[in-house]
């Protein structure tokens, strides 16, 4: 295996290198940012202020140092969210087209598959002796990676752990963690098997690129609308008014003291709840903060999981199959 690996080292060190490269600037950016938000970082006691609202649901003033900590503290959370967003966004994309593409593609650009595979003798074989000593190394780097780009995103945002546990967002899904990697396996395998189809890099590059940027600014959200739609439940509360917080909210509305359920429309339109005639704006908001209770259809927070993991297993299915689907355009592959 070690021969074998560096057999592909020396065919693609270029790729090599730069990728590597590439997930060791990400892994040494994020360490370093971490440890400058670490040093930034206001006390629990000043973000507990800085959130704290009134019955009222208004934002109560914190005192006059944690003001000046807070504000202290959100340029230097700027260069982690540099760090979490494009970098840990494009880093799985880079890595796995440049490491997947040439394995094949360049051999039969090259004119030099015939002669590999002659000397080789199973086609199969020679495709696995280039091509796992590749996806270990994305594996190892990626893993390395998403952990250190999550830990940094933690430190940058330690409001979210003031609770039992963290309140994550849905625009941070594929910057860090598990999806991250399921991301670099799918880019991996979609070059792989582009370079293989295409037979030469540029164009395999090119039709590889596009294939997963369509699969990450339209793919990506539109499963996540499937899995809020059925993950979505009336949570009571808001965040402004001290209610839990959700992932994303479909739609809002109220609940009266009968439990009866008023829309949005219903309460704000053109007519004031005939219950508060004659009230003012300002009377009319106090009534309602007093008598009805804010819903929202929402997912909540604790089905965070489902869409990582949901992701995750999407992304990494997508590279296997074509991982999976290289190896009969191997075997029946002929050099142009």
């Amino acid at each position: 295996m070690l021969r074998s690996a560096m057999l592909t080292f020396r065919m693609h060190r270029f790729e090599v290198l730069l990728s590597a490269g590439l997930m060791a600037l990400t892994a040494i950016s994020a360490i370093v940012v971490q440890g400058h938000v670490i040093a930034a970082n206001p006390p629990d006691e000043c973000w507990a202020q800085n959130w704290r609202f009134d019955d009222q649901g208004i934002l109560t003033p914190a005192s006059r140092e944690c003001r000046r900590l807070v504000e202290a503290f959100w340029p230097v959370a700027y260069e982690a969210s540099f760090v979490t967003s494009p970098i840990a966004v494009a880093i799985p994309f880079v890595v796995g087209l440049l490491l997947g593409i040439p394995i094949v593609g360049r051999e039969l650009e090259l004119r030099t598959a015939t002669l590999a595979w002659s000397l080789t003798g199973s086609r199969i074989r020679w495709l696995l002796v280039r091509f796992l000593p590749v996806l270990a190394l994305a594996l190892v780097g990626l893993v390395v990676v998403a952990w250190l780009v999550a830990e940094m995103a933690r430190a940058a945002h330690p409001w979210n752990y003031l609770g039992p546990g963290r309140i994550p967002n849905l625009t941070e899904l594929g910057s860090e963690g598990p999806t991250l990697v399921g991301r670099g396996i799918m880019a991996l395998g979609i070059g792989l098997l582009a370079g293989a189809v295409a037979g030469r890099t540029l164009p395999a590059l090119a039709g590889a690129a596009i294939l997963c940027f369509a699969l990450l600014f339209v793919g990506a959200p539109a499963l996540q609308n499937v899995i809020v739609d059925r993950v979505a439940v009336w949570v009571e509360g808001s965040p402004e008014l001290g209610g839990l917080p959700t992932l994303r909210s479909l739609r809002f509305g109220f609940r009266d003291s009968d439990g009866g359920f008023l829309s949005e429309e219903e309460v704000y339109g053109e007519d004031i709840d005939p219950r508060c005639v004659g009230c003012t704006y300002e009377e009319y908001e106090r009534w309602i903060n007093e008598n009805l209770v804010r819903v929202e259809f929402a997912a909540p927070i604790e089905s965070y999981p489902v869409f990582e993991a949901a992701e995750t297993a999407l992304t990494s299915g997508i590279g296997l199959a074509c991982m999976v689907a290289t190896v009969p355009i191997v075997v029946r592959r002929r050099p142009s």
